[in-house]
Order: structure tokens, then C-alpha cells, then sequence
């Protein structure tokens, strides 16, 4: 892959998880939906599941803890024409900037029909 190319989809990936954390942030689950290729595999605490609906209401979440908005820094880890490795290391915050929670994540995307979209992630509460 050119340097060029490797550029390129990098961008593609950055606009793609921009999408993804708005969904997060102010959508629905049929949004975050959108944004996966199903089945999504989760990995949980104790086991990987294959989910036909995404695995998480973010309107539940944002509700019941206050979830306001994400920082997170992404690091790509491996890139191929259609298929991206990241790691995500983030922190929730209230509105008040006061924090929920640090999360620790690793995505796998693929690159169907044009398009990113998630297709195994898993997350690590507290690991920092």
C-alpha cells in the first residue's frame, strides 16, 4: 500500500468513527446499528457473542449515568484495503466534565460495499 492509499483510508476510518461517536454520543441503537455489520461479534467479560442487534441501548446508558460526551484517542493498529485494527483508550464524561468511567477498547472494522462498519469490538472497563 502506498503511502498515499494508507492516508487515504485512514481518513475514511476517522470520518467513519467521528459517525460512530455521534451515534454514541446523541443516537439511538438503530443509529449505532447502522454503523455495524451484522451479525457484530462482542466480546464480553466471558465469552464472544454474535449478536443480530447491536448489543447496547445508548439512550439507556446516557440515561442512567449521565453520559454526556466521550474523549478518546484512536490509534489505527493495522490497515489493509478493507480491514482496520484499532485500539481506543477513552474516558465518559457528565456534561459537568466530571467523569463516569474509563474504557479501554479494540475494534475491528471491515469495509463492505464502500463502506466501514464495525464487525468485532470488545471493552475493558476501569483499565486504567
Amino acid at each position: 500500500m502506498t503511502d498515499e492509499r494508507r492516508v487515504e483510508l485512514e481518513v475514511e476510518i476517522e470520518a467513519f468513527m467521528a459517525r460512530y461517536n455521534a451515534a454514541f454520543t446523541s443516537g439511538t441503537r438503530d443509529d449505532l446499528e447502522a454503523l455495524v455489520h451484522l451479525p457484530v461479534i462482542y466480546v464480553s467479560e466471558t465469552e464472544a457473542q454474535v449478536r443480530e442487534r447491536y448489543p447496547f441501548d445508548p439512550e439507556h446508558m446516557r440515561e442512567a449515568t449521565g453520559f454526556h460526551h466521550p474523549q478518546t484517542e484512536t490509534t489505527i493498529v493495522h490497515l489493509e484495503e478493507n480491514r482496520a485494527h484499532l485500539t481506543i483508550e477513552g474516558t465518559r464524561h457528565r456534561e459537568d466534565g466530571s467523569v463516569i468511567e474509563s474504557i479501554d477498547s479494540f475494534y475491528i472494522l471491515h469495509k463492505r460495499d464502500g463502506e466501514w462498519g464495525v464487525s468485532v469490538f470488545s471493552g475493558v472497563r476501569g483499565a486504567r
